[in-house]
């Protein structure tokens, strides 16, 4: 089942610079606290396939609203849930805007004790930040968001096949 979008209240937050302000600062502190944990990463971009990779990406609301005013790009969206049409060659092309789950989200080994209650206090804070500046709560699957605000459907990026580790365990790509 398919969440729907706040878009009026997606597109107000965009233009507010207050709104914006604290998203980046959460951003940032969330960064500060992943680098802090010094992550790896092996797979060169692999878990943007997500079909490939078999998992999904989910966002806030308030994370639409801040990737929608500060993306560098045009707004794209894939024709279905497999892919994120910003990574390209194994780079992400809106490092910037990227959502938290990009953030948190590493295969290293080492790092998967930390993530779930990394996620969990990163959604708790853009719920919060959301509700303090009028944005319904929602929590979307990342390539449905983009298809509801808009984005200009793409296809599928060219880039190398890439094999894909988890655990140090190789799954065919």
């Amino acid at each position: 089942m398919q969440v729907a979008l706040p878009i009026a209240e997606i597109q107000q937050a965009a233009k507010n610079p207050e709104f914006l302000n604290a998203v980046a600062a959460l951003y940032a502190r969330l960064d500060a606290r992943i680098a802090a944990r010094a992550p790896v990463c092996t797979n060169r971009g692999a878990c943007c396939r997500f079909a490939e990779y078999g998992h999904s990406l989910f966002v806030t609301a308030a994370e639409v609203a801040y990737f929608v005013a500060r993306a560098e790009t045009p707004l794209l969206a894939p024709p279905d849930r497999s892919y994120c049409p910003y990574q390209v060659d194994g780079m992400c092309r809106t490092r910037e805007t990227r959502p938290a789950g990009c953030r948190i989200y590493f295969c290293d080994p080492a790092a998967q004790h930390w993530q779930p209650e990394e996620t969990e206090a990163a959604i708790r804070e853009l719920a919060d930040l959301g509700q303090a500046f009028g944005i319904p709560y929602a929590y979307v699957e990342w390539t449905d968001a983009l298809r509801q605000i808009g984005g200009r459907t793409v296809d599928q990026p060219a880039g190398p096949t890439v094999a894909l580790r988890i655990d140090s365990h190789e799954r065919p790509s």
